[in-house]
This record gives C-alpha cells, structure tokens and sequence, in this order.
C-alpha cells in the first residue's frame, strides 16, 4: 500500500531545460575582436611554414617530374626486368615500337594473343626500366621517342609481313618505327621491306635464275653441233 500511495501522490516531474546563447546571435561576418593579451599570445604561436614553390621557377612548378619524397633509386626487382628486356633486344631481329591510344583490356589481351600466334612478343615497359636496360648501349636511340604509353613487340624472325597484318587489326596501336636486323627503319621503311620476300622465296628464285642461266649456255653451246648432226641427217637421206 505503501508503494501504491507513493506513486500516486507524488507524481515524478522532469523539468524542461533549453540552452540559449546569451546575447544574441555570433556575428560570423563581422566577429567581435578578441582580448588584445589572447591576441598576442595566438599571434606568437600562429604556426608558420616555408612555402614549397619559394625559388622556384614558373616551369618547375607547371611540371611534375619531381617527386615530393625522395625516393630510393636502386631497385633490385626493377634490375631483373631491365637485363630481361635487355635479352629481349639483344636476341630479337625485329623489334617495332608502338603508340598506345585508349585501349580496352579484352583488345589488348586479344593483340597479345593474336602477337603470341605468331611467336611474337608484346610488351610494355616503364621509361626508367628502358633506361637502365638500354644505356650505353646501342640501342640507347630508343629512348627519343619512348616518352609516353608505348608498347613494344619483339620477334625472333622478321616477319614484316605477319607484323603489319596484325598491326592494321588495332588502330589503338600506332606504329612509329623498328628495329630490322640491327638497323633503325621507319614505318614508311618498314613498308618498302614487306614488299620484298622472305629468305626462302629468295632463294628459290635464285636458283631458277641460276638454272634458267645454265640451261641456256648449254643450249648455246650445242646449237652448232645440232644444226651440223641436223643437217647431215638430211644429206645421208637424200643420198638413199
């Protein structure tokens, strides 16, 4: 009864608060300053920094060929694929050099394979691995015109031919220039070279020519001997 009574006469009250700013509202345009002491002290420990574009030149600051931490420049992994891309040009006799356009992965994959058909090889390196794998070499030419996305096919045979057949498959691949048994060629080079026929095709019209040749001294060398055996068969007929 006790409880009963207590909860029905004294009733539980929660009284209502509301926070209110006194005098008015925060003047965000116009602020009111603050103690000149406070001043002081937030001026004298107001945090201050060298700006990074102090002594520079307006063209270092429009490009971004420094990096803004200092990086490491030896890297043994980066070291492997260089001597790998070294070998590359070292054992192949034709090397082409493309631009690479906006190109999905399903073509790429499908220039790599379509490459890969015809024992050719299609790659992509970065600028500083071409660098240290072509330096001082005599393939250091390359890095001229290696200066954007560039892809690379490496062939073991010069099949001109098979390489410019492909190459019209994709357009995102702009051809620029080869390497054609150790010789730079341009594209309009490299254009003349596939109209001329491969070793084999060579060879064999060299040898017809060389037959073709011998067949006819042999030929004239007899001529007199025939007509002379011809015409004596004509005479002993005659006598009969």
């Amino acid at each position: 009864m006790a409880l009963v009574a207590r909860g029905a006469l004294f009733e539980r009250l929660s009284p209502l608060v509301q926070a209110k700013r006194f005098r008015g509202k925060i003047n965000i345009q116009r602020p009111k300053p603050v103690h000149p002491e406070r001043a002081i002290l937030m001026e004298l420990t107001k945090p201050f920094f060298i700006s990074s574009k102090k002594g520079k030149k307006p063209i270092d600051l429009c490009t971004k060929l420094q990096d803004k931490f200092v990086r490491d420049e030896h890297n043994p992994f980066q070291q492997i694929i260089a001597g790998e891309l070294r070998m590359w040009f070292n054992t192949s006799r034709l090397v082409a050099f493309y631009h690479l356009n906006p190109m999905k992965a399903d073509q790429r994959f499908k220039a790599y394979a379509m490459f890969k058909k015809d024992n050719m090889h299609l790659k992509q390196y970065g600028k500083k691995t071409l660098e240290i794998a072509l330096k001082d070499s005599k393939f250091e030419p390359v890095l001229d015109f290696y200066v954007s996305q560039n892809m690379i096919v490496f062939s073991p045979e010069p099949e001109v031919r098979k390489l410019l057949k492909i190459t019209k498959k994709f357009p995102q691949l702009v051809l620029l220039a080869a390497i054609f048994e150790g010789k730079f060629v341009s594209k309009d080079e490299l254009m003349e070279l596939e109209k001329i026929p491969n070793l084999q095709t060579a060879q064999a019209v060299l040898v017809q020519t060389l037959n073709s040749a011998a067949t006819t001294i042999h030929q004239q060398l007899n001529q007199h001997q025939n007509t002379l055996v011809s015409q004596l068969q004509q005479r002993i007929k005659q006598l009969e």
